[in-house]
């Protein structure tokens, strides 16, 4: 295993038991930051496996994975906004993008390469949403925005899905005209961009746990 995948998985471990520090806690809406980050360690686990090994069939999960992502990032938003207006469309959207996922995925795509096309559309709502939630932060007086752990895993959903979207719209261009020189690119954009975004899930998580006086509520 190289260095990359260490840290990565490192990251991704670390953020899951300091969520779930926080469930002990008696903040029980990090489950679902929990269960995105457990669900995510397994696929990428499994992912480095069959890459190294060169299993074929294993797409599927990747179409699986991604509904369960948006759903549990919308689950959390959910649970965390506390301004109504934006918490109906959302509800609305988990069913729809679910539909819309499967859609592509049996009748579209045929579990065949990556869900780029969900990924994006993934992608694009949950920017709005959680750009939503970054400016709806409830941040009392005396507390800087920087220390709100809602501040971090937004800027981390907006820095990965932002940085994402356009080469994942122009992926199937790019895998059509070189598949293997398409696939390196997506490890040269995503890797990054992944340790970026658990370094600022890892960030929040800690703020929150040093702030006793919120904990101790």
């Amino acid at each position: 295993m190289n260095a990359f995948y260490t840290c990565y998985f490192t990251l991704i471990t670390a953020a899951a038991l300091l969520a779930l520090l926080l469930c002990y806690k008696g903040q029980f809406k990090f489950l679902f930051i929990v269960f995105v980050l457990v669900a995510t360690l397994m696929i990428e686990v499994a992912s480095f496996i069959v890459f190294k090994y060169k299993i074929k069939g294993y797409n599927f999960i990747y179409y699986i994975f991604n509904l369960l992502e948006y759903t549990l990032f919308c689950l959390y938003y959910l649970r965390t906004c506390e301004n109504k207006k934006l918490k109906i469309p959302v509800k609305l959207s988990i069913p729809l993008f679910v539909a819309f996922g499967l859609y592509v995925a049996f009748f579209i795509k045929h579990f065949h390469g990556l869900p780029v096309l969900n990924i994006d559309v993934e992608g694009f709502l949950l920017f709005i949403i959680y750009t939503h939630l970054l400016f709806n932060l409830n941040v009392e007086g005396d507390q800087f925005i920087y220390t709100h752990v809602d501040f971090w895993i937004s800027i981390g959903i907006l820095i990965f899905f932002g940085g994402t979207f356009v080469f994942f719209g122009l992926y199937p261009i790019l895998h059509h005209i070189d598949a293997s020189k398409a696939i390196s690119m997506y490890g040269y954009m995503t890797k990054p961009l992944n340790l970026i975004f658990y370094t600022c899930v890892i960030i929040g998580l800690i703020c929150l746990i040093l702030n006793k006086k919120y904990l101790t509520r």
